[in-house]
């Protein structure tokens, strides 16, 4: 903004932020290793044991060697903001600017990571399962989703998933689900809250990874339990700096994460044709 601008008029204390994604992905992972992290490039070792035989015992004990095996959770994401602020935005605005975007800029990190989260639906365990909304019926693809965690011994507490807009409009609309004639399903029909489906919480994001083929689009719904994924971050920079050369602060601020699914089978998904 020039000085020429710099007129005395009315700003308001308030900003008109944008409308922000629902983030979801990052609450639905575990945090169990973030202690242990410090910068980017760091490496943190998990170790899984191996399981242990039980026989039938005929008066001897033969004794097994345990083998645990390792995987690396690796700190090898990183992502920055940068803005600035000149003298005279900052006095128009009546208000911290810099305070205000070091929020949004706070927001727009987590939707990042949410994305990257997103995209870890390749390492899913468990056989796909393929809908399209238009004849096909979600809530049955649930009740397999369901069918798939329990032959994988992937206890019932936490499970969730994850879809599209599309995908949760399918379910406020399945008659096999919404039963308007009972308390739960007047409270769906008047509120469009799911909640509880086949045994899932649902949760639903524009950061349902899209991918396409052949010319067709398909949204990648996710579901599993927090026991799938492993993740973790740190903010290891947040700078403040007054710029050479101009009447203007620079705030810049640096995030690096490290993410892996680390129990594939119990990670599964749901390739959903929305058109």
């Amino acid at each position: 903004m020039s000085t020429s601008n710099f007129v005395p008029e009315l700003w308001s204390r308030l900003l008109l932020t944008a409308f922000r994604k629902n983030l979801v992905f990052a609450s639905l992972v575990n945090r169990d290793y973030e202690g242990e992290i410090r910068e980017m490039g760091d490496t943190v070792k998990i170790t899984t044991p191996s399981a242990v035989a039980v026989k039938d015992y005929s008066g001897t004990v033969t004794y097994d060697a345990l083998l645990s095996t390792q995987q690396s959770l690796i700190i090898d994401q990183a992502k920055y903001f940068g803005f600035e602020v000149s003298d005279i935005d900052e006095a128009q605005a009546n208000v911290s600017l810099e305070s205000t975007y070091i929020v949004e800029a706070a927001q727009a990190l987590a939707d990042a990571v949410d994305q990257d989260l997103a995209s870890l639906y390749t390492a899913a365990g468990l056989a796909d399962i393929p809908v399209t909304l238009a004849s096909d019926d979600l809530y049955e693809a649930l009740v397999l989703a369901g069918r798939r965690l329990d032959e994988a011994n992937v206890p019932r507490a936490g499970r969730w998933v994850v879809v599209s807009p599309a995908g949760y409009a399918s379910l406020l609309t399945n008659d096999k689900f919404v039963v308007q004639a009972t308390a739960t399903g007047d409270g769906i029909v008047a509120t469009g809250l799911v909640g509880q489906v086949a045994g899932f919480t649902v949760y639903t994001s524009n950061n349902v990874a899209t991918v396409e083929d052949g010319g067709d689009e398909f949204r990648k719904y996710v579901y599993g339990t927090n026991r799938a994924i492993t993740f973790a971050e740190q903010v290891s920079k947040t700078e403040t700096l007054r710029r050479e050369g101009s009447f203007s602060d620079a705030i810049r601020g640096l995030l690096v994460f490290g993410r892996r699914v680390i129990r594939p089978n119990s990670l599964g998904t749901i390739t959903a044709t929305e058109a």
